[in-house]
């Protein structure tokens, strides 16, 4: 998961600083070491840690749908819950990522925070539920 990643911090992963849509900020290394650094600050790594142990506990069908829904929940204080185990759905976890483009569907929420780069964990919270409304939004169209 593309989440995962974020523990080593590899964004280079997520970002090809020589494409022709990467962001600005993408374009040097001492831009992409801000980058880094901004994803170490608050709690957004273990944010992301949640949400990506949530989907591949749950394996949802609609990712936007339920990632609103955990995340909404956060924002009321009430988080989703971290216990239980992995078990097998209808899918093993590896074939449930690449049907459902889980990689790619965090990569661009994670690159939409970077743009953003919310300060503080409530304004972090805020930004997420507005992006995944949109996505639901989306979706729905």
């Amino acid at each position: 998961v593309s989440v995962l990643y974020c523990n080593s911090f590899n964004i280079t992963s997520i970002i090809n600083p020589f494409a022709m849509s990467s962001p600005d900020w993408s374009k040097d290394e001492q831009s992409l070491e801000q980058a880094k650094e901004y994803l170490r600050q608050g709690n957004t790594v273990d944010f992301f840690e949640t949400i990506s142990a949530s989907i591949l506990r749950d394996q949802p069908q609609s990712l936007e749908r339920f990632c609103f829904d955990i995340t909404k929940g956060i924002q009321q204080g009430n988080p989703p819950k971290t216990e239980g185990e992995f078990s097998s759905k209808e899918e093993d976890g590896n074939k449930y990522m690449r049907s459902h483009n889980l990689s790619e569907f965090l990569d661009k929420w994670i690159l939409a925070l970077l743009n953003e780069r919310p300060t503080t964990d409530e304004e972090r919270v805020a930004f997420h539920v507005k992006y995944l409304e949109r996505l639901v939004a989306d979706a729905k169209q």
